[in-house]
């Protein structure tokens, strides 16, 4: 009898073909640098005449690296500060910087000596090219406008309306759906894991059905150790950057931390209620604390497993029966170097995330300020 290939044989052979191409061929074209920016220089000073005498030395400096700089006092509660100005045709940047007595001057979190002139150079040539944010690397939010965040968020904001296919990273990431206006990009170090072998740790199925698109491909990402980040391309036009990495590196979260209190929006989760811990496997706890609290959950497997961490086999216990969700998930993270969180998707909906302590830490470090727009 012939041999034929089932429909999902020939879209796996398919990925595989298009990984490879990619390998030798650029996914998308590189994109032209963006116009540098015009720096307004302010310095704020203190009206002694020892600023006055380090503000000439400063502004000698300043014209010999091409600045043009205005020294002046701070008028009532004014902080420095690092701050855009653009407008539609016109990319500009307000760094005020303040002295102090020793004569140094702060830009920003970093602080120039008129001998470092090298370290001053780089720092407003970052400036220049990247704005207030910084570069996108090493931001919160990968260097968007307030404007383009804000438009990432809602393409990413759709529910997800099929059933996911885990047989391969690529194939999650297309049955959950790109959002509209955004094209899928692979590093070479995302199209070289997502070529291997598919992790032994991957769930068969994950129910993502009604939560955004933006956390369901990062939740599905995340069982093959990768991620994505948004790469601005056009106007309303953006790169999903696929990446390898987990928590702690530049890629878009696992969902996000909730604007309001839990005491508002969950308040069964600091409420206690009698739950069995007497020698209980986690994933079970996990299970029964998720329906108590009426939460979906999901975990990091490829994390936890690189970790050494399977919670289908860890175990805790404790004598204490009746205890707040929220107390208990701390103190079994705490003892089995776990991390738990309520997180939201882009439109608000809750779920709680199981990975490390490490992916968790990380995750509160980079993104405690972001807030949605």
């Amino acid at each position: 009898m012939p041999y034929s290939l089932t429909s999902l044989q020939i879209k796996v052979l398919l990925v595989a073909a298009t990984l490879v191409t990619q390998a030798v061929r650029p996914a998308v074209a590189d994109e032209p640098e963006p116009p540098r920016r015009t720096l307004d220089v302010e310095v704020l000073i203190q009206s002694q005449p020892s600023y006055r005498i380090r503000s000439q030395e400063w502004g000698r400096v300043f014209q010999e690296l091409g600045y043009s700089v205005k020294f002046r006092e701070p008028r009532a509660g004014e902080a420095a500060r690092i701050e855009d100005l653009d407008r539609e045709d016109f990319l500009a940047t307000r760094v005020v910087a303040a002295m102090a007595a020793d004569g140094s001057i702060r830009i920003g979190k970093q602080k120039f000596d008129i001998e470092g002139t090298k370290l001053l150079t780089q720092a407003l040539d970052e400036i220049q090219r990247h704005g207030a944010k910084g570069p996108p690397d090493s931001s919160p939010t990968w260097g968007l406008t307030d404007e383009q965040f804000k438009e990432v968020t809602q393409l990413l904001g759709v529910p997800v309306e099929n059933s996911v296919e885990l047989q391969s990273s690529i194939l999650a990431v297309e049955s959950v759906g790109l959002p509209t206006n955004m094209r899928m990009k692979f590093t070479a170090a995302a199209r070289q894991q997502a070529l291997e072998q598919r992790p032994e740790s991957a769930p068969d199925t994950i129910e993502l059905q009604g939560f955004t698109k933006g956390s369901a491909i990062a939740i599905v990402l995340a069982q093959y150790g990768l991620g994505f980040r948004p790469r601005y391309v056009a106007p309303g036009q953006y790169d999903m950057e696929i990446d390898r990495g987990n928590e702690s590196n530049n890629l878009w979260p696992i969902g996000w931390k909730p604007e309001q209190s839990f005491s508002e929006i969950l308040p069964t989760y600091l409420r206690a209620i009698p739950l069995d811990v007497e020698d209980v496997e986690l994933s079970a706890l996990v299970g029964a604390i998720s329906e108590k609290i009426g939460v979906a959950h999901f975990s990091s497997a490829y994390a936890l497993t690189a970790k050494g961490l399977d919670i289908n086999t860890l175990k805790y216990t404790r004598k204490d029966d009746r205890i707040s969700p929220a107390r208990l998930l701390t103190a079994v993270g705490d003892k089995l170097e776990l991390g738990f969180d309520v997180r939201v998707d882009e439109a608000g909906k809750m779920f709680l995330w199981v990975t490390t302590s490490d992916d968790a830490r990380a995750f509160r470090h980079r993104f405690a300020s972001v807030i949605q727009k």
